[in-house]
């Protein structure tokens, strides 16, 4: 088997696997640490590069060549840390537990959910170990639907079965799954559970582009559509790790929805409120930002020409 295709196969999943099951946390960061080393070094690699945009953009295109190489560097040993505490923590769930420090706000959005049954759609970046957070919601008591990446290749069927296990219902985005999602919701007591920042291809959405960090972005929005026909409220949640090691659970209040005559108004205006609250965290900790696929395609050129 070819290296790109044990990457698209299920391979890195068992190999992570391995990895969380028999290595400590100290050699295992250590095995994360050399494995970026090497992959930062691929410098026009399409995942430094796209790590290297987005970093950009949302800095306000104030970062220059250097501290872009910089920042592209911790992004990208903190994605491959990440990646192993997941296999490690899926595997040592109590271990994890003890290490995570609720806000009073992420307090507020379980006990909404365990007490009264109350749907919520909890939206995110892609901040932090942001699969161990959706493990972790579930360990926690919230009852999690996830709309997932709609053409998944082997590597993420994999990936989509180890939530599935976890105990979340997993479904990849389509009317089908939409229509699942909102039974699950009104009849069952889930909350949906996904991220906000991943560029989407499929054409349909194009006419929705809300924007993040000022630009125009082809993102998903169909999460205003489900807010409207559930009641769900609506928080942006993310979970990042501190500087002394413990992860940091966190959302804003719920977020308010207004109603517009106008269809695109309607989704995009309120799309972009949740944006905006994406970005606050995402400022915050911007090094933490996973997010290796390139949201402003336009934005692959401009880097180019920085000094």
């Amino acid at each position: 088997m070819s290296v790109k295709g044990f990457f698209q196969d299920s391979g890195p999943i068992g190999v992570g696997m391995w990895l969380g099951r028999h290595c400590s946390l100290r050699t295992g960061r250590k095995l994360a640490g050399f494995a970026a080393g090497i992959i930062s070094a691929f410098k026009r690699g399409k995942m430094i590069q796209a790590i290297k945009a987005n970093q950009w953009v949302a800095s306000g295109e104030t970062l220059n060549r250097a501290e872009l190489a910089a920042r592209s560097r911790q992004v990208t040993h903190n994605i491959i840390t990440a990646l192993f505490e997941y296999f490690y923590y899926y595997q040592h769930v109590e271990e994890a537990r003890q290490r995570i420090v609720l806000s009073p706000e992420m307090r507020s959005l379980l006990e909404d959910s365990a007490q009264r049954g109350k749907p919520q759609i909890v939206l995110g970046p892609h901040l932090g170990n942001f699969d161990l957070f959706g493990t972790m919601m579930v360990k926690l008591g919230l009852k999690v639907v996830a709309l997932s990446y709609p053409k998944p290749n082997k590597t993420y069927q994999a990936q989509n079965a180890l939530r599935e296990q976890s105990g979340m219902r997993v479904m990849p985005i389509n009317l089908s799954a939409f229509r699942e999602a909102k039974k699950l919701m009104l009849h069952e007591g889930y909350s949906l559970v996904t991220g906000v920042d991943r560029p989407i291809e499929s054409k349909d959405d194009q006419k929705y582009k809300p924007a993040f960090f000022g630009r125009p972005a082809n993102l998903s929005t169909y999460y205003v559509r489900l807010a409207r026909e559930t009641g769900a409220v609506v928080r942006v949640a993310c979970g990042v790790t501190r500087q002394d090691g413990m992860f940091y659970y966190d959302c804003t209040p719920p977020i308010a929805f207004e109603e517009y005559e106008n269809l695109t108004d309607d989704i995009v205006l309120n799309a972009e409120k949740v944006m905006r609250a994406a970005e606050k965290f995402i400022q915050a900790y911007p090094e933490q930002w996973a997010m290796f696929y390139p949201i402003w395609p336009e934005a692959l050129e401009q880097i180019k020409h920085l000094s």
